[in-house]
């Protein structure tokens, strides 16, 4: 990505990988969010993609993170956006082991919670 160097990786997933880099203009520290290569030439996963983009910038919420930037380029697709520091919920997962439905749902509540207030 232009403008920015890769420090770490986050998370590696099915569809993407999420790295902390800096941004060099600024010395800001940012998390990207990479579509993987193999789906930057799916129109379905690119669209899917794109509209991720799209709901961050529309919400406004201390609870999700903000969107600082969509690129889309020949050589793939990027969300740069605000880092937060903090665990993954799959290390807390492992760490903690499964939760309670009542958790889970308290978890779901303030993720929905955080997605109308945009």
């Amino acid at each position: 990505m232009p403008g920015y160097a890769d420090v770490q990786e986050l998370a590696r997933g099915g569809n993407d990988r999420v790295v902390i880099s800096l941004h060099a203009a600024t010395g800001q520290y940012v998390a990207i969010k990479y579509l993987n290569e193999e789906l930057s030439t799916s129109p379905a996963f690119c669209t899917a993609f794109r509209q991720e983009a799209k709901l961050l910038s529309d919400l406004n919420s201390p609870h999700v993170t903000r969107l600082y930037e969509y690129v889309e380029a020949p050589q793939g697709a990027a969300i740069v956006m605000e880092l937060v520091a903090g665990a993954a919920l799959r290390a807390l997962l492992r760490q903690a082991g499964r939760t309670e439905p009542e958790a889970a749902l308290m978890r779901q509540r303030r993720t929905l919670r955080a997605r109308s207030a945009g």
